[in-house]
């Protein structure tokens, strides 16, 4: 990973997906993180899930304050916080957590002449942007990337646009649109996996104890210990050749 990069976008990356509904971004935004911590829940699923619990209401989408209810679900610690900074951000994504966002959409996005309009009023007028033009968009924050001082960029998995899979949008647009949640975020309390367990599961020797397994297994079902020692050696065989197969431990 970059050195002038926050987070791990790369890595997350492979869990967008484009959202199916109008107004199940904070399912989707959810169900990413979930989806990282080994699960495999689909839109679907999550989405029948979130709506029997009242969390999703197709055509209203989700509240701010249910997010994170879905994930308490799988056991997953999470916090959120409001009037939060982009120093808070920045702490939460270099502890590896996953973190969605609350934002205006009209601002993340260019939506024409009539928008900008509709933003320069709101500032302009001193209105409180997020009672006049509140946020309704989550989407997931991947890192924050300030290789170029002269314009940082922020890093989205936004599910409401086709390219939005580490999509990079300048701060100060995401800075805008994110004042219209006041700020609000909701982030898990323990790191997102990044993989680094496959490692960890390659140092450990199962092949001994699978083999074990599969030749009591075979004696008790024939009473042949010859037969149970052949069947043990070749679970042995299979198994230590699987989990010293760096392809194969791709896949797991």
């Amino acid at each position: 990973m970059d050195d002038y990069i926050i987070g791990t976008p790369d890595i997350q990356a492979g869990s967008w997906e484009l959202q199916m509904q109008p107004d199940n971004c904070a399912v989707v935004a959810e169900m990413s993180l979930i989806n990282q911590f080994g699960y495999g829940l689909n839109q679907e699923q999550a989405c029948y899930i979130s709506s029997s619990h009242g969390w999703y209401q197709p055509g209203a989408g989700t509240s701010p304050a249910d997010i994170g209810n879905m994930m308490d679900m799988y056991d997953i610690p999470n916090h959120s916080v409001q009037n939060a900074t982009l120093d808070d951000l920045a702490r939460e994504l270099q502890a590896g957590h996953g973190v969605i966002v609350g934002l205006d959409s009209d601002q993340l996005w260019d939506q024409g002449p009539l928008n900008d309009l509709k933003i320069a009023l709101c500032k302009g007028l001193g209105l409180d942007s997020s009672q006049f033009m509140p946020a309704d968009h989550a989407v997931v924050i991947t890192g924050i990337d300030a290789s170029d001082p002269n314009n940082p960029m922020v890093i989205l998995n936004d599910s409401g646009t086709p390219d939005g899979q580490a999509i990079h949008y300048p701060l100060d647009k995401f800075m805008d649109a994110w004042e219209n949640s006041d700020f609000s975020y909701t982030a898990t309390d323990i790191p997102l996996p990044d993989g680094s367990f496959m490692g960890s599961l390659q140092s450990v020797d199962f092949a001994p104890w699978i083999s074990a397994g599969a030749g009591i297994g075979a004696f008790a079902a024939t009473g042949d210990p010859t037969l149970a020692m052949t069947v043990a050696e070749g679970a042995y065989e299979l198994v230590d050749s699987l989990f010293n197969d760096s392809d194969m431990m791709r896949t797991v």
